[in-house]
């Protein structure tokens, strides 16, 4: 159930690619982010493009 994309899931988690614009503190400054002000941040992971060669 955690791998589909169905509206039925338990707990919806969004993701989305973003700019990290600056870091505060223990905040981050990112766009372009679609949340309401204050959600809570579950994880954050780097884009790793794959390499030519």
């Amino acid at each position: 159930m955690f791998s589909t994309r169905s509206s039925a899931r338990p707990n919806p988690l969004g993701l989305h690619r973003v700019s990290v614009l600056a870091v505060e503190d223990c905040r981050l400054r990112v766009q372009p982010l679609e949340a309401v002000d204050g959600t809570p941040l579950v994880d954050i992971k780097p884009v790793i493009r794959p390499t030519e060669g």
